[in-house]
């Protein structure tokens, strides 16, 4: 399988990481924060300008990988929007999905729609559902909004969510490799720099091959979407690897910066922070790998690997 990606879809993911940069980066999730009208008048005026809403997934591989770039260049900037909940709602901006625990029904962003299409990990239950009030303006998750569930929905195929999800960890990863790598070229200690360290050495290097492979799985589950069936399994799947990944990640990532990396004033504490709706919501990563079980022992698991071979 080819996995390098068509000219369409890096040319769109390079003009949308031009206009993030131009707004600002994460500078701009820092100010949404202290300004949350930003997100109207600013980040969803600049999706429009981009075309990002016509991006219909499923429509055709290649929009759907131009969607999947979108969203990773959403998330080196740690783009305020809930971006990969409207790309993959089959209503679009009308009602975007929201992964949710029933028990605690809730969405990132869900203050900015007033109907929301609120569906379990698995897809088997959903609801329609409205915003039960304003964001709990929690550190984990600035603007994650409690969410009333109506009328039951039926089904929903949330694989698409949970790929494109997925896509929007990375470019988070990503940019904190990035912010690592300038820290410990530039950071002098005991007469140079940190990156002369063998220990540092090691825990970049990790770093870097934890955000490789997270690119290469992306890349493929994203291109199994143009083979017919279920594709749950492959976007669990996904999910765990990405879910797991960028809690190690993450971890050393602050771990390198030290004490900086936790101040607002710094890009990686916003990268942090934007990113754990996705990790925790509506469930981390042991109860995901449940939900992956469950979902290979009723569908079967499409592997490099034959049973026989590995022994079942």
């Amino acid at each position: 399988m080819n996995l390098e990606l068509p000219d369409v879809a890096v040319e769109f993911g390079a003009s949308a990481n031009r206009a993030f940069l131009g707004a600002g980066g994460v500078d701009l999730a820092r100010r949404v924060e202290a300004e949350p009208d930003l997100r109207t008048s600013v980040v969803t005026s600049l999706l429009d300008d981009l075309g990002a809403f016509d991006l219909a997934l499923n429509s055709d591989p290649e929009t759907d990988l131009a969607a999947g770039e979108l969203c990773r260049v959403a998330g080196r900037s740690a783009l305020p929007y809930p971006l990969a909940a409207t790309l993959a709602s089959p209503d679009g901006r009308d009602r975007p999905v929201a992964l949710v625990a029933p028990s605690v029904p809730r969405a990132d962003h869900g203050d900015l729609f007033a109907a929301w299409r609120a569906t379990t990990l698995d897809g088997s239950q959903s609801w329609d559902a409205a915003p039960a009030g304003t964001p709990l303006g929690t550190k984990l998750g600035p603007f994650v909004t409690d969410l009333h569930l109506a009328s039951e929905l039926g089904p929903t195929d949330v694989s698409g969510y949970l790929t494109l999800a997925a896509w929007q960890l990375l470019g988070t990863l990503e940019q904190a490799l990035d912010l690592v790598v300038d820290h410990v070229t530039s950071r002098q200690q005991f007469g140079g720099p940190l990156s002369v360290f063998q220990s540092v050495q090691f825990q970049v290097a990790d770093i870097a091959v934890g955000v490789h492979s997270l690119r290469e799985l992306a890349r493929f589950t994203m291109a199994r979407r143009s083979r017919p069936g279920d594709h749950l399994v492959d976007a669990l799947a996904l999910r765990v690897h990405a879910t797991d990944t960028a809690t190690q990640v993450l971890r050393a990532c602050h771990q390198l910066h030290g004490a900086i990396g936790l101040c607002q004033e710094h890009d990686l504490s916003i990268l942090s922070r934007h990113a754990q709706p996705t990790l925790r919501q509506p469930a981390g990563l042991e109860a995901t790998t449940e939900h992956l079980l469950a979902a290979i022992e009723a569908s079967g698991f499409d592997s490099l690997f034959s049973a026989a071979r590995m022994g079942a």
